[in-house]
């Protein structure tokens, strides 16, 4: 059978568990590298052990003849590790090269008495079976080309428990590969859906920053409209308390005039008085004189009647400007009163005014803030609807 055929011999074979503790006729340790249950190989993820080969495992004075009759009987061998105490690794006899140094014409008695220490690759890639399936494929990769087709070694605890052909890293590489591309389309998926519901909450917001736009302008005008009724209202203010003061002090005049003419009054009072006086003088002059002065006597009684009706007209005059007097100066006191709380209404309007001011300057700050938000929302958008094409024609 060729070395072709022999390799294309069922791969079942070659993945078959051995058992570690039959030993083959002469002092050969055919400790077959047993594959990890299947427990264990659920628990990994794309691991090797799902594609360990079982070899024999031999010592190192076991002769060429020994190795060679052993590769005869089992062709689908690929190679044969030689270990040493505790199973571990010391050398790598490849089938392919075994056979080219003793298929000569006299390799027969030169070489089958020989052991296969001395024809087994020392220069050998031992990985453990926990190691990183990624890292045993570029440490494959990076042998020697002479090296390149031999087989990788697979430990466990420092035991040999199998070994890796290229075709079993090209194997494990393309399901690795498998894994990634599929590891990669899920995380494209739910990109797309985060950046799904991502530009969705984006419009969201670029709506919302759009009406506290329209409320933001809508509250500005109701502010320079409130802040200019209430500057209106502040004048309005100002000429009531003008006019008060102005009616303050056209009050103190007409006391101060009412204050004159109860003076006046009082002169004409005192006039009226001494023409009584000067009447009944007359009158009693006018009765000396008799006959003669009754004429006079007459016009002194009509001036005691005139004095007499002067005197309580200034009486009369007296008491009405005692009553404008006491009316106008609670008119100036109530004036006064009204002045005040005209002037505490007037600044409440101007403290209002000056919240009304602020007001509308916080308004126009959460305006420009409202407008870079809508731009940004708007943006991210447009990059979010950017990157889920970008997804979508990395899931094509």
């Amino acid at each position: 059978m060729s070395t072709l055929q022999m390799e294309k011999k069922k791969e079942s074979d070659l993945h078959s568990p051995g058992d570690g503790n039959k030993r083959n006729d002469g002092g050969l340790s055919d400790n077959l590298a047993a594959a990890p249950p299947a427990s264990a190989q659920s628990e990994r993820k794309r691991s090797a052990a799902g594609y360990l080969r079982n070899v024999p495992l031999l010592k190192p004075d076991v002769t060429c003849r020994e190795a060679f009759g052993m590769l005869r009987e089992q062709p689908h061998l690929p190679c044969i590790v030689i270990c040493g105490e505790e199973m571990r690794p010391e050398g790598l006899l490849m089938k392919e090269a075994f056979y080219r140094r003793l298929t000569g014409r006299f390799a027969a008695d030169l070489y089958f008495g020989r052991p296969v220490q001395g024809f087994c690759e020392k220069e050998i890639l031992v990985v453990d079976i926990d190691d990183d399936p990624a890292q045993m494929i570029r440490s494959a990769l990076d042998r020697p080309e002479s090296r390149f087709y031999d087989c990788v070694i697979v430990t466990e605890n420092g035991r040999v428990t199998g070994v890796l052909t290229v075709l079993d890293l090209m194997k494990l590489s393309g399901e690795l590969q498998e894994d990634a591309e599929a590891l990669r389309k899920h995380t494209v998926i739910e990109n797309y859906g985060h950046v799904s519901g991502m530009e969705q909450s984006l419009a969201e917001v670029e709506d919302a920053a759009n009406l506290t736009l329209t409320e933001c302008l809508r509250m500005k005008a109701w502010t320079a409209e409130g802040r200019l009724k209430l500057n209106e209202a502040g004048e309005s203010y100002a000429e009531a308390v003008e006019l008060m003061n102005r009616n303050q002090e056209q009050a103190e005049r007409l006391i101060e005039h009412a204050g004159k003419i109860s003076a006046l009054t009082k002169g004409i009072a005192d006039l009226a008085d001494q023409s009584g006086l000067l009447a009944i003088n007359a009158s009693i002059e006018a009765a000396h004189a008799g006959s003669q002065g009754r004429g006079f006597q007459i016009v002194a009684a009509e001036v005691r009647s005139l004095a007499s009706q002067t005197r309580k007209l200034a009486a009369d005059i007296s008491k009405l400007l005692d009553g404008i007097s006491h009316l106008a100066g609670e008119t100036g006191t109530l004036t006064a009163s009204g002045v005040r709380r005209i002037e505490a209404g007037a600044a409440q309007l101007t403290e209002g005014s000056r919240m009304f001011g602020e007001l509308e300057q916080a308004v126009g700050e959460v305006e420009k803030t409202g407008q870079s938000v809508y731009r940004l929302a708007r943006d991210t958008a447009k990059q979010a609807l950017s990157v889920k094409q970008e997804l979508e024609r990395s899931l094509n």
